[in-house]
């Protein structure tokens, strides 16, 4: 396998406060690979923000290395790290955009501190102006934009000196809905279109199920779960990730929801089936369509979609002999890589 584009090698960042030390990030062995969307994804205060400065050069690991592109950043003086920036763009929450400058300009700035020609700086600007759709903007002000439009120049300045390496900070959780969307769908074309590695922090499951391959989650400064992002959805192993989860996806009921669904479902057996492909679902309804012998419906669940396919939760009623329920029970929850008959989130109702 190639090596990562970017490696961390039991990481430690702890930063001197007036009231002691805080450990920021705690032993952190992670990879990102070229080529990929990964996010990283955590609560306020989890490390997220510390980890991606650590990437270009802006904190220093306390111990451990930060190795980029196989070079150990970790102790680099300034100097050295001025051209390795030069292949990292960032995005920010907040746009960080010069008020005074045209949109224009903006985004000729790092061309500006790189020393480009005015030609290769009016043809890389006029580039990428067309990319994110602001060729029109090009002497407006950042005043004059929406919040959509400023990210949007933000990014085309992150990209404006070739980086192969593009670092999105809560890049649109000052964004709505809608524009959220359209933001990472043009992550999406950097990453596809240009080739470019694309690590987005964010605290939005949401953010990460649109656009992620690969998923790694903080809590507290420690790394507590690290994969592909369907595999995490699928099989999330630790609750960080399932209430980020429970955030995108109909969870299963509680205590008190599934009394009510027993009492609502007599005589049936409720059978939970946990982050399964939707497809396959689909399939082992139709197969228990086919064998018959037992009556289901879905009480309870909901479906997302993920890069790859859709996904769900679902609880379902299952009624009829004993053994014909058994075998659809555990028909269900083999989806989930449970083959178990019996579970704890099972319940039965009049039955022997």
């Amino acid at each position: 396998m190639d090596d990562p584009i970017i490696h961390f090698d039991h990481v430690g960042k702890v930063f001197q406060t007036r009231s002691g030390p805080v450990t920021a990030l705690d032993d952190i062995n992670l990879d990102f690979r070229a080529g990929e969307i990964s996010a990283v994804i955590g609560q306020s205060g989890a490390g997220k923000s510390t980890l991606v400065r650590l990437i270009n050069g802006l904190e220093k690991p306390t111990r451990g290395r930060v190795i980029v592109k196989r070079t150990d950043i970790s102790q680099l003086p300034e100097r050295a790290l001025r051209p390795l920036r030069t292949d990292i763009g960032m995005i920010f929450q907040q746009f960080n955009l010069f008020a005074s400058r045209t949109i224009y300009d903006n985004v000729a700035y790092p061309l500006k501190l790189a020393k480009w020609s005015k030609t290769e700086e009016r043809a890389r600007v006029t580039e990428l102006l067309s990319f994110v759709g602001l060729t029109e903007k090009a002497w407006t002000h950042p005043d004059q934009l929406s919040g959509g439009q400023k990210q949007r120049v933000g990014i085309a300045r992150a990209l404006a000196t070739r980086p192969t390496i593009l670092l999105a900070d809560e890049s649109t959780s000052a964004l709505d809905p809608e524009t959220t969307a359209g933001v990472l769908g043009l992550l999406r074309r950097i990453n596809e279109e240009l080739g470019v590695t694309v690590i987005v922090i964010t605290h939005e499951m949401e953010v990460v199920r649109t656009i992620a391959d690969r998923v790694s989650v903080l809590e507290a400064g420690r790394l507590v779960e690290s994969g592909p992002a369907r595999q995490v959805f699928a099989a999330p192993a630790a609750e960080t990730t399932r209430r980020f989860l429970a955030t995108i996806i109909g969870q299963h009921p509680g205590s008190e929801e599934l009394e009510r669904l027993s009492t609502e479902n007599p005589g049936s057996t409720l059978v939970d089936v946990t982050s399964v492909d939707a497809a396959a679902f689909g399939s082992a309804l139709a197969e228990l369509g086919r064998r018959g012998g037992v009556n289901y419906r879905i009480v309870h669940g909901g479906v997302i979609e993920v890069r790859g396919g859709a996904m769900g939760n679902y609880t379902l009623a299952l009624s009829g002999a004993d053994h014909d329920v058994e075998d659809a029970a555990r028909l269900l929850r083999s989806l989930s890589g449970d083959t178990v008959p019996d579970s704890p989130a099972s319940t039965t109702e009049g039955r022997d």
